[in-house]
């Protein structure tokens, strides 16, 4: 068999949609991704979420009208302890959408937040 790529074909296999990466130096190890990613849906309904999360949090006084955060730790604690009210939103940062959504829904809130929820 060849190591080659040809067109949309490896080792005779359709790759299609499938994206390959080359890990290590010169070795023929590959990692498929077929993750189907984010649908516009699934990222409405993330910055959705992620909206009304930073409206409750501006309500309780843990963040500026501006978006800035006035008690990080109070951020932490509220992503921390109420995870049923992000699901959505950990749904599109899992598939890779965590710059879509901060490009919907800026400030330093919706970063920290989105990082929290990604564990960086």
């Amino acid at each position: 068999m060849s190591d080659y790529v040809y067109g949309d074909k490896f080792g005779g296999d359709k790759i299609g949609r499938d994206k390959n990466v080359q890990t290590g130096g010169s070795g023929n190890t590959f990692r498929v991704d077929n993750s189907p990613g984010v649908s516009p849906a699934e990222l409405d309904a993330a910055v959705g979420e992620l909206r009304a999360f930073v409206a409750q949090l501006t309500r309780e006084g843990v963040v500026a009208a501006d978006g800035s955060v006035t008690d990080a730790g109070a951020v932490v604690t509220a992503v921390r302890t109420r995870p049923e009210r992000l699901r959505a939103l950990a749904r599109a940062v899992a598939g890779g959408a965590s710059d879509a959504v901060l490009a919907a829904v800026q400030g330093g809130v919706a970063t920290l937040v989105t990082a929290l929820i990604g564990g960086t």
